[in-house]
This record gives structure tokens, C-alpha cells and sequence, in this order.
């Protein structure tokens, strides 16, 4: 397959929309979902892990694309039926829920009256296109086009005649008001500059960030006019920014930002492409590059537009900063880890296998933000609100032993061993170190296993025995029945959503309920195999109602706290089982279009497990090591980070053959469907034997 035809698959609406994928029979009918049923994400021009993207706003929820009220599980009430949009903004999170920031910055609005303020009102958005780098709309009888060069946005707006203007409102921050204040953040300082009728600079702060614009004006004879004013500090914005009025029927625009200044802004915006037509084909070929490292081999044309669509969507977060300063983070600087809870199992570690330029400033980002803040916060992001720390503890930790074991340099022992003394100098540590437990028992695992993952890595002797130490308190967080112990709160599950997840000392893990037997029987029971069909609960308003619903089952690829759990099979000896369910998720948990993601992608989060359970592999973060699984294509072609590549060659005779009867890595056997990360990034080929 040419690097080309990859975006040709790629399906940037994917997962735009509220999810389709319910189902009346099979294993898919026994999973419970508990997390809203959208994907949120955006089909808005980027590139790669760019800073910047540009694309429709009508102030919905979670993206400020689409037409959605803020939902966090169940049905989805609609703010409108179909597609509109107010304007064109930049900077968007994708794929997440309840974030407390949401950017989407310079609305930048097409219209044809006099009056301003059509603008702030949503009108019907139309003739939508759009593909990798690329996105265009139609609206109030313009046609909209965006691409991004870099870190810079590109607009083209096109009128039917002759007259239409353009305002750019730079008090837009967050999503639509009347949501309530949680959703959007008045930009405080806030400085606009008209520098001539061909350029304007504005910063402001932005939820704690000072971010400077520079916008740049293509157009025959522009003439620029404030509109607005910008409040008093006691009340909240009113819209403000500069109307463009110019002759002829079509205006371009460019638009960079920096943390640094608007200098700096300004010096990226001169130095993107000289022209928008460039800009989009060399936004193109950037794609079809990055998408191309992964080549499979199917004659399965819907399978292949979900991988590449799902690999898109892998790639689109977080965001290169480098050069930034963000919150005191500087040089090496990577935001929107929107939250490594989502990311650090299969995002990140995607990232490292196949994007070394990137999984190195990931790497870096991570023991600068410790450094800069003695700690690894849940979420990094162009923010000073760090939400969701009650998801998880020391997952940055795991994202650098996986820096590790995939070869970087950067994430050396001594380094992770520093960041490690950190996080356990953490005050909120305090009571574990002492005890053995936390509020939250799944942190109990997230820090014992961590230690044991250092452990295997530092060269400090001292350091080891002090890991191994805290180790044990594993066990606290298990009932004398061998599943998670009912003394706790649970995040977005219960405790049989978190008593399968994969812990370094699998074996031990077993014994408490009963040996390897019982395992697989408990995880029959969480998948439903011998149990009835879960009625999905799909009506507005039925957060308490499917919270109180007790079915004690798989969240069916929904969310991402269990999304690991069918690998727990490979442990109990019936790697049989865990064939059955990812087949099932790749052919039908997923599907195609704005409805093909059964929950949020949270920053990659789910369609970056997608990506892994169709090559047939999986991480286990921070281990060092990939699991089995069962391979969803009959070959493909991955083009590793270590220069080196990878080759899946999969035997069988016809689709049905969904079991993996035999798996050999340069043609030994492997014996346990475990293989460690180094063997890998050495090169080489994976051949499946199915039957």
C-alpha cells in the first residue's frame, strides 16, 4: 500500500457523533456501558501532534464542534439537530469528557451584514469535507477552508459576491455559555493590536496560560475596524476583536500562537508556506507519512478504514510544544496529556514504537514537568487546573519505564529513578508509605506495581530494596474473595471492572482467588460468557440510574479502565477466551463513521487500542513486555522507532479462524504469548499460525 492511499482510508469524522454500536446478540450484547456514548472527537485541520487546529465552532460539548449538551454517561440531549457552527476557533481537545478547560481560542466568523452580531448566534453549517490536514465547511453563504503548516492555521474564505466580511472575536475561551461557568474561562489581560490592515497580535491569559496570537491578512485592500470592548474585571467579556472588510470575494488568513511572545508567534507564521494550496498538500504528505508506518495487509476495505481511521485519531494528541513555556515547562514541552489515565496504556506506548522525534519529547515533557512541579500530575495542559487526580497515581511513571524499554536514551535508570523519589516524597503519599493503603484501592495497585517496574530497571541497589519494600502493599487492596476489596470508591466502574487488570505478579495475583482455574472462571463471569444479555441504558439524564445498575460486567470497550482486562486470559491459560473478545472488538465494537466509537476516544485512548488489538498485540505499561493476541489482518508492516522493522505474517485458511494455534517471533516459538519490547524494536517477524 502506497503512503498516499492511507489518508484515503483515514476517516477524520470518525467518531464525531453519538456511538452506534449496540447490539441485540453475540459476546458484545453481555458488556455494560457506563461512560457516555459519544466519541468526541473532531474533524478539524491538524497535523501530527500539532499545537495547533482549526476547524468549526458551535460551542458544543466536550470539543466546541458538533451539537451536543455536556453528558458524561447515557443518552445524549442534542443542543440542535443538525450541523451549525458561529465560527471557525483553534485549539481543540479531542476525544475527552470533563476536562475544566476546553480552549477553542479566536473565533475567526464569515457573515455578510452589518450587524456584528450575527456572529454569536449558531446558523446551518454545510457542504462538511474534510481529510487529513484538511477541513472545509460552508457557512452564511461562504465557503470555509482551513489547513495547517506547523503550528499555524490557514483560512480561506471564499464569498458568493462581492461585500462579505470577516470578524475575528478573540473573547472566545471554552465552550458555549449557557452551559455554566465550568465550561468556559474569561480571558483575563487581555490586548488586542491592530499592527497594520495586514496583521494583528492579542494575548491574553488563558485559564493561567498566557498565550500570544499573531494573525496575518491576505486580502485586496483590507480594512480592519475594532468592534466591541473588553469588560471591566468584575463582569464577564463581552465579544470583542476586529471586523476585516476588503475588496474582492475571497480572504486568507493566517494564524499562529506562542507562549513565549508574539514575536515568536509571528516569526512561525512568516516562516509557514508561502501560499494555502502549499500548505494543504505539504499537511498531506506529512499524514500520509505518519499514517503510513503502519502498512497492513487485508482485502477487508471496512477494516481498513477503521484502522486508519482509528491510527488517526491515535496521532492527533498530545501536542509538540517544543520551544514553549508552558507553565514553567520549558524547551522540551508537551501538553495535552488529557489524562495519562487515557494515554499510558496504548496511546503513549503506540507513540514509542512507531514516532521516535515524538515519543522522545514525550519522554523529556514528562521529567520536565516533574522537575518543574515535583510531581507528575494526572493531566498536563495549556492550564493551571489539574483535574482528575482522582484517577490514578504515578502513571508518568510508567510512561518513562515504557520510554525505557523502547530504547530511549533520554529516560535512562537515573532519571526515572529521580522522578520516582518525587512522587514518593508527595505528601498525598504520606499515609501509604506508612500504612499500605490510599482512599482508592486501584491506587494501591497503580503505586505498588510502579515500584515493581522501577524496581526492575534502577542500578540503585539501595533504591531497589527500598520498591521492593513497598511492593507488597499490593494485597491491601484485595477482599479475602480474591476480587477488589467493597471498602473502597471505585472511578468509573466498580470492583469487579478493576479486579482483572494486569499487575506485574500475575501468579501471586491468581492464588488470592483460588489459582488459575477460578481466574478464568471469574472472568467468564465479567464477560458475560455464560450469563444473559445487558440492556444498554441510552436516555437523557441516566447518570444515577446506570450507576446504581449492578451488572458487575466489562464496560464492552467504552472506557478505558477495563479495556486491558481481556489479556488476563493469556495468565490463566486460556489465551481461547481472549481471541473470542478481540475479534469482537475489532469487528464489532468498533465501527465505521461519526458513530464508530463506542465511548470517548479521550486523547487517543481508545482508538489506539483498537490499532494494537488488530495487529494482534498489546502493551503491558511499564512492564517492558507485549502480550498475544489475535490478529485481526493477515499481515502488515510497522516501521519501528529504532530504525529497525517489524513484520506480522498471519497463516490461516479462511476468516473464521479466529485462534492463534501457534505464534513464533523470527521463527521460535513463543511458548507463553508474551514477548518483551526490546526483542521487538530489535526487528524482525511475528508469524500467526490460526485455526
Amino acid at each position: 500500500m502506497k503512503n498516499q492511499e492511507v489518508c484515503e482510508y483515514a476517516d477524520v469524522f470518525f467518531g464525531n457523533g453519538e456511538t452506534d454500536r449496540f447490539f441485540e446478540e453475540g459476546a458484545a450484547s453481555k458488556w455494560f456501558y457506563i461512560k457516555a456514548l459519544c466519541g468526541n472527537t473532531i474533524p478539524h485541520a491538524t497535523l501530527p501532534f500539532s499545537k495547533m487546529s482549526v476547524g468549526a465552532y458551535s460551542g458544543g460539548y466536550p470539543t466546541g464542534y458538533g451539537g451536543h449538551f455536556p453528558n458524561s454517561c447515557g443518552g445524549i440531549q442534542k443542543l440542535f439537530d443538525e450541523p451549525m457552527a458561529k465560527g471557525f476557533s483553534h485549539l481543540h481537545p479531542s476525544g475527552i469528557g470533563a476536562m475544566r478547560y476546553y480552549y477553542n481560542y479566536v473565533m475567526v466568523a464569515p457573515f455578510l451584514e452589518k450587524d456584528i452580531s450575527v456572529i454569536q448566534q449558531n446558523e446551518p453549517l454545510s457542504d462538511e469535507y474534510a481529510c487529513p490536514g484538511y477541513y472545509r465547511a460552508t457557512l452564511r453563504g461562504a465557503l470555509c477552508e482551513f489547513t495547517v503548516d506547523g503550528g499555524v492555521a490557514f483560512h480561506r474564505y471564499t464569498f458568493q459576491k462581492i461585500g462579505g466580511r470577516v470578524a475575528i472575536d478573540f473573547s472566545l475561551s471554552g465552550l458555549e455559555k449557557s452551559f455554566g461557568k465550568n465550561y468556559y474561562a474569561p480571558i483575563a489581560d487581555a490586548d488586542v493590536k491592530i499592527i497594520s490592515n495586514h496583521a494583528i497580535a492579542f494575548s491574553g491569559l488563558f485559564s493561567g496560560v498566557r498565550l500570544h496570537f499573531y494573525l496575518k491578512i491576505i486580502a485586496d485592500n483590507p480594512e480592519l475596524v475594532s468592534f466591541g470592548k473588553k469588560a471591566a474585571p468584575d463582569r464577564e467579556d463581552s465579544p470583542f476583536g476586529v471586523i476585516l472588510d476588503f475588496s474582492g470575494t475571497t480572504i486568507e488568513l493566517k494564524v499562529g500562537y506562542s507562549t513565549i511572545s508574539a514575536e515568536c508567534a509571528k516569526k512561525e507564521v512568516e516562516e509557514s508556506a508561502d501560499t494555502f494550496d502549499v500548505a494543504r498538500e505539504k499537511s498531506y504528505q506529512i499524514w500520509s507519512k505518519q499514517l503510513g508506518r503502519i502498512e497492513i495487509d487485508t482485502p477487508d476495505d471496512a477494516l481498513k478504514r477503521k484502522f486508519y481511521s482509528c491510527l488517526y485519531h491515535s496521532i492527533v494528541k498530545p501536542c509538540d510544544m517544543s520551544g514553549e513555556d508552558v507553565l514553567g515547562v520549558r524547551g522540551d514541552t508537551v501538553c495535552d496529556f488529557a489524562t495519562f489515565w487515557d494515554q499510558y496504556k496504548t496511546a503513549l506506548p503506540l507513540i514509542y514504537m512507531c514516532y521516535f522525534d515524538m515519543g522522545e519529547k514525550v519522554a523529556k515533557a514528562i521529567i520536565n514537568i516533574s522537575r518543574t512541579f515535583h510531581k507528575i500530575p494526572c493531566s498536563f495542559g495549556l492550564s493551571d487546573i489539574f483535574p482528575c487526580e482522582e484517577q490514578a497515581k504515578m502513571l508518568g511513571i510508567y510512561a518513562l519505564c515504557d520510554a525505557f524499554h523502547f530504547g530511549y536514551p533520554c529516560a535512562a535508570p537515573k532519571i526515572i529513578d529521580e522522578c520516582m523519589r518525587r512522587e514518593l516524597a508527595r505528601d498525598d503519599y504520606a499515609e501509604f508509605l506508612r500504612d499500605g493503603y490510599f482512599t482508592r484501592y486501584t491506587h494501591i495497585l497503580d503505586v505498588t506495581d510502579a515500584c515493581l517496574n522501577v524496581a526492575k530497571i534502577t542500578q540503585d541497589e539501595s533504591f531497589q530494596k527500598r520498591l521492593l519494600q513497598i511492593a507488597p502493599f499490593w494485597k491491601n487492596a484485595y477482599a479475602e474473595d480474591g476480587l477488589m476489596s467493597s471498602d473502597s470508591a471505585y472511578y468509573e466502574g466498580d470492583r469487579y471492572t478493576y479486579s482483572f487488570r494486569l499487575q506485574r505478579n500475575m501468579d501471586e495475583r491468581m492464588r488470592l482467588c483460588g489459582g488459575k482455574k477460578n481466574f478464568a472462571l471469574l472472568l467468564d463471569r465479567f464477560f458475560g460468557f455464560q450469563g444473559e444479555r445487558v440492556k444498554q441504558i441510552t436516555h437523557i439524564g441516566a447518570f444515577e440510574e446506570i450507576h446504581r445498575t449492578h451488572h458487575h460486567r466489562f464496560e464492552g470497550f467504552n472506557n478505558e479502565c477495563d479495556m486491558e482486562t481481556p489479556y488476563a486470559y493469556i495468565y490463566a491459560e486460556r489465551h481461547d477466551r481472549l481471541c473470542e473478545i478481540i475479534h469482537e472488538c475489532v469487528n464489532r465494537s468498533f465501527g465505521e463513521g461519526k458513530g464508530g466509537l463506542p465511548g470517548n476516544n479521550d486523547s487517543g485512548g481508545l482508538s489506539s487500542m483498537l490499532v494494537w488489538n488488530t495487529l494482534g498485540l498489546f502493551p503491558v505499561s511499564g512492564g517492558g513486555e507485549f502480550l498475544i493476541g489475535s490478529p485481526q489482518i493477515e499481515g502488515a508492516r510497522i516501521a519501528l522507532s529504532s530504525n529497525a522493522h517489524m513484520y506480522i505474517k498471519v497463516h490461516r485458511e479462511s476468516p473464521e479462524e479466529i485462534y492463534v494455534k501457534e505464534v513464533k517471533w523470527n521463527g521460535k516459538r513463543i511458548e507463553d504469548y508474551r514477548i518483551s519490547v526490546s526483542e521487538i524494536m530489535k526487528g524482525g517477524t511475528l508469524s500467526f499460525y490460526m485455526e
